[in-house]
């Protein structure tokens, strides 16, 4: 497929408004991913042990698993705490950790005037994804992924407070 003939795919856009303040949403969401990750969103071998996105630019996004491996996801381009960070998916549309694909996420946390945080999550650059781009935009956008885990997010951090 040309440039010329490759189409936009809009971003997935998703949010949620937390019951709590900016910085424990950020940490809940950084720091507590597997409190709230849902167990069967993985592409290791065994089961989910930790998620970690360590807290700089450059930094791993990855998973360590009870069989001991570890799976990259991404890497960290930008981190501000608590206001927002980006990081790459570098997922292909094989549900397999590829080098050279890179789309974006963008997680911000914005507070709002009753004390409760905006938390918005743009997964952007899917154009990446080549002639999947359509089918991962309608994926991506299902009920069992960053829209039905960010509720899965607000539940948890909110009962956890």
């Amino acid at each position: 497929m040309s440039q010329q003939q490759q189409q936009t795919i809009n971003p997935v856009r998703v949010s949620v408004a937390v019951g709590l303040d900016q910085k424990r949403c950020f940490a809940v969401f950084t720091d507590e991913m597997m409190s709230w990750w849902p167990a069967g969103h993985h592409i290791g071998e065994t089961p989910l042990k930790e998620i970690i996105i360590e807290p700089f630019v450059g930094g791993r996004w990855y998973a360590r698993h009870e069989g001991g491996e570890e799976t990259d996801t991404g890497v960290v381009t930008a981190w501000d705490p608590p206001h927002g960070f980006t990081v790459t998916w570098q997922i292909g549309a094989d549900w397999a950790y590829h080098a050279d694909l890179v789309t974006h996420v963008d997680v911000t946390f914005t507070p709002t005037d009753d004390g409760r945080t905006v938390v918005e999550l743009v997964h952007r650059d899917l154009e990446a994804y080549g002639p999947d781009a359509a089918d991962m935009q309608k994926t991506f956008e299902g009920p069992d992924a960053w829209g039905g885990m960010l509720q899965i997010y607000k539940d948890v951090a909110e009962a956890a407070g």
